[in-house]
């Protein structure tokens, strides 16, 4: 594995800045860029290449995994052709689907991706797919792409997250090559893209943007890996952890999908009332929002494996678990303007105490290298005027 590490780690990183380099002023010119309209608040014209650099990334390292899933790479490459199509104009949802469903029923039938169990997922014994285990692959694999399609939506955030699942994944699965291999190349990728994504470096907004190609790419390869992590006699976590570790994708997603069926919209109608439009809207800056997420991620993702790897918890009271902080989450989405009234008072209260610790840094004086506090008089007006006498 040392030999892998530095095979491809270095590589993966710079490959994907050069790409990055090279790519951008071509998709200037051919017009591969996003425009603001009603629906993106961005300024100007930000090129689409982040996801299409990183493939190519995979592209180009591919020859050196140490076990080839030719499977996953055709699916993974009909998937970014029809994530860049769709960012040069935007395909019909029916489309994308088809392509979708297509893309997993290669990696299920030839790269042997497949869910065939969920374990003891409800507390009455092993739940055991047989011909139903490729339907719901397909089902999973689908809600994966999506799910994380769904959450790109402000600067960083689609990487950043992206990131956080694979170095989870990696962590799991330090003992599988085919696993770690693959995260090993979009680690460093994703670290390499988002140098360009985040608002840092004194820059206020991104200069490149993942585009579909990478939020499919991204859903796609974290799907098939979890799928490989959670199955057979090796597995290395159970289906009820994996859905902790990418809790949030899943939260945000099928929660606003059942709400715009509810409002009689399609599923995949796009809108502004995902978890990270509703966050700046309570008063969170863009990079403080995807600090929340993060930390939110890090910390169901971190339970889910300690409760089944350290702490030994079943699978059942694992996904129990897991519903139950769904529930909370929908409800909370569903009444989003209380919500945003809680995030108000919190950003209130924590803007309050960054005043007082402000005003009471103000009243400090330094005199002649010493730090000395300047309190209040509160003598009366007599013992001031005799002080002054």
């Amino acid at each position: 594995m040392k030999n892998l590490d530095s095979l491809i780690i270095i590589p993966a990183f710079f490959v994907t800045l050069f790409l990055l380099f090279v790519l951008r002023p071509v998709s200037k010119k051919i017009g591969l860029t996003d425009k603001p309209n009603s629906r993106k608040k961005h300024e100007g014209e930000i090129p689409l290449i982040g996801g299409l650099s990183i493939y190519l990334c995979l592209l180009a390292l591919f020859y050196w995994l140490p076990i080839k899933n030719y499977a996953y790479l055709i699916s993974a490459t009909l998937l970014v052709a029809c994530g860049t199509m769709d960012d040069f104009k935007p395909l019909s949802y029916k489309i994308r689907l088809i392509i979708e469903v297509v893309a997993a029923l290669i990696v299920i039938q030839w790269g042997g991706i497949e869910i065939k169990s969920l374990g003891n997922i409800f507390g009455f014994g092993e739940v055991s797919l047989g011909y139903f285990s490729s339907f719901f692959t397909v089902f999973a694999i689908i809600g994966g792409i999506n799910a994380f399609n769904m959450i790109d939506g402000i600067d960083g955030l689609a990487g950043s997250l992206s990131l956080l699942v694979f170095i989870l994944i990696f962590i799991v699965g330090l003992n599988t090559p085919s696993i770690v291999s693959l995260c090993l190349i979009f680690i460093p990728a994703i670290c390499a893209f988002l140098l360009f994504n985040l608002r840092i470096l004194g820059r206020k907004k991104a200069s490149i943007f993942l585009g579909d190609s990478g939020s499919m790419l991204f859903g796609f390869t974290i799907s098939c890996l979890v799928v490989l992590s959670s199955q057979g006699e090796n597995r290395i976590i159970s289906p009820s952890t994996v859905l902790w570790v990418i809790a949030i994708p899943l939260f945000d997603s099928i929660s606003i999908m059942v709400r715009r069926i509810k409002k009689g919209k399609s599923p995949f109608a796009p809108d502004r009332e995902h978890f990270h439009h509703i966050l700046p809207l309570a008063g969170y800056s863009i990079n403080q929002t995807i600090c929340i997420i993060l930390t939110l991620s890090f910390s169901l993702g971190c339970l889910g494996i300690i409760g089944e790897i350290l702490i030994n918890l079943p699978d059942w009271l694992l996904f129990y678990s897991f519903l139950g902080l769904f529930s909370l989450f929908f409800w909370g989405m569903s009444h989003s303007w209380k919500m945003m009234k809680i995030a108000r008072i919190l950003r209130y209260v924590e803007r309050k105490g960054d005043r007082r610790k402000t005003d009471r840094r103000k009243n400090t004086l330094l005199y002649y290298g010493v730090e000395r506090r300047v309190l209040p008089d509160r003598r009366s007006g007599l013992d001031r005027r005799k002080s002054k006498n």
